[in-house]
């Protein structure tokens, strides 16, 4: 029997976007809603009751799958697409649960958009519920489980753009503190574009939640000056708490010794050291607002090139960074 996911394959498009064509819903052009009706048409689709019943009983609600993570960036991300949400008459059910049981919770509670920040791999079971799932998955920050609309998050292109604004301070070692992410990457693809040299001794790779952190960071900064960088990257606002607190233990001034960028720029960072700090990634209010508009529209994205997908990194700079001592 042909089902909506074989006229979504057929045309193109999401699950939930033939969906809303073929019940007569709002967030799909008339060209699309008339090019999958005569799909369906072709291919002798003959509704299904049980999906039909749940359309009807859809909500203004959209869910939400988080990782369970702490952080900042995701706490002030939550709170502007509630506020976003409600501003457009929308809800918001947000979970902490494991992917697949957080998408099926969601569908028996009618449930039918649904955003996943997607953290880990992804697992069998996940994808299986995502295929299964009568509506409309849309996967940011990371690499889509399959098809359908996602956004990504430019984090390397965010990271080599803190290497250029170091760079053109006049900065020629420039250290990175964090894991060997894609943030690690665009650190490194930075220094290719910038000319500048790549040190290992210039990179301290560790997390928040490593042991032996606190004496990674340590150990750098009490080098000698001429030991070691001029400025750092250091990779998220979580491991930044501990480089501000180690950094002042180890009475290394900021700017005029070393100059810091971090990455991701939420308010609590800015009271950490006696200066507010340069920052690169997603601004916080850009992303909530694409995430809303990509969410309220099933096919926004089905037709753009991978570019229209992608969340570009901004560079705020700050008293932070300043040219290197000495010039």
């Amino acid at each position: 029997m042909v089902t909506i996911k074989d006229i979504a394959k057929q045309a193109g498009v999401t699950y939930g976007t033939v969906s809303r064509a073929l019940n007569g819903e709002p967030g799909v052009s008339e060209k699309t809603r008339a090019r999958i009706r005569a799909i369906a048409e072709q291919m002798n689709y003959v509704p299904n009751l049980a999906a039909k019943r749940m359309v009807d009983r859809s909500t203004n609600c959209i869910g939400i799958i988080w990782p369970k993570i702490e952080g900042l960036f995701f706490y002030r991300l939550s709170e502007r697409i509630q506020e976003e949400a409600s501003r457009r008459g929308l809800r918001i059910m947000l979970s902490v649960a494991k992917p697949e049981d957080a998408l099926n919770s969601f569908q028996e509670h009618f449930i039918d958009r649904v955003i996943h920040w997607v953290y880990t791999e992804q697992t069998a079971a996940f994808i299986a519920a995502k295929q299964s799932f009568p509506g409309t998955v849309l996967e940011v920050g990371g690499r889509s489980a399959g098809e359908g609309p996602c956004l990504e998050i430019d984090r390397k292109g965010a990271v080599c753009k803190a290497v250029r604004h170091l760079a053109e301070l006049g900065h020629e070692r420039i250290a990175f503190m964090g894991a060997k992410t894609d943030k690690w990457v665009g650190y490194t693809q930075g220094l290719v574009d910038f000319d500048r040299d790549y040190n290992p001794d210039d990179i301290v790779v560790t997390r928040p939640s490593d042991p032996d952190m606190e004496a990674k960071i340590t150990g750098y900064l009490n080098r000698d000056r001429k030991d070691r960088a001029t400025a750092v990257i250091v990779d998220s606002q979580g491991l930044m708490f501990e480089f501000a607190r180690l950094a002042q233990a180890a009475k290394v001034r900021i700017p005029e010794q070393l100059s810091l960028v971090g990455y991701d720029d939420v308010p609590e960072l800015h009271r950490l050291l006696p200066v507010s700090i340069t920052t690169v990634g997603p601004d916080i209010d850009v992303l909530a607002n694409r995430l809303m508009d990509t969410i309220a529209q099933a096919d926004a994205v089905e037709n753009n090139d991978r570019n229209d997908r992608r969340i570009e990194g901004v560079l705020t700079v700050r008293e932070s960074t300043r040219p290197p001592f000495g010039t």
